[in-house]
């Protein structure tokens, strides 16, 4: 009798295991391999004019790490992601001066950043209060 509950126990941890890396992968498909480009900040549509130099974006690296540009200057950072729990740090960033960009809302935007719903078509990352920003792949 012993031995039949060990072995259960082993497949239903083997089991368990099994479902957590797929849906890891899963998530992370959806997330890397493509450039996502800011379409929304909090409720507000993105005014193209307002960002001369490009959009910004966001690029899911292997291995847990983050690139992108705020408009203005590149950054290159971290996230971790479970699930759909996903806490992102910018971290290192280039110091261009780019008149009429404020990079900062964005930039404090990714920092808040607790979960993010989705598709192939659409990313959005959540915070405590709701929406934050969301993205659309970058043709």
């Amino acid at each position: 009798m012993m031995n039949v509950f060990r072995s259960i126990s082993i497949v239903f941890l083997v089991l368990v295991f099994t479902q957590c890396k797929t849906i890891y992968k899963t998530q992370m498909g959806l997330l890397s391999n493509k450039t996502w480009e800011l379409e929304t900040l909090g409720e507000t549509a993105i005014n193209t004019e307002n960002f001369p130099n490009g959009l910004p974006t966001l690029e899911f690296k292997e291995a847990g790490y983050l690139a992108g540009f705020t408009g203005c200057n590149n950054f290159s950072g971290i996230y971790s992601l479970e699930g759909k729990d996903l806490k992102l740090n910018p971290g290192a960033m280039t110091e261009k001066a780019c008149p009429g960009i404020d990079e900062n809302d964005f930039i404090e935007a990714l920092q808040k950043v607790t979960k993010f719903t989705g598709s192939k078509n659409k990313i959005d990352l959540l915070g405590e209060a709701g929406t934050l920003m969301s993205f659309t792949p970058k043709d």
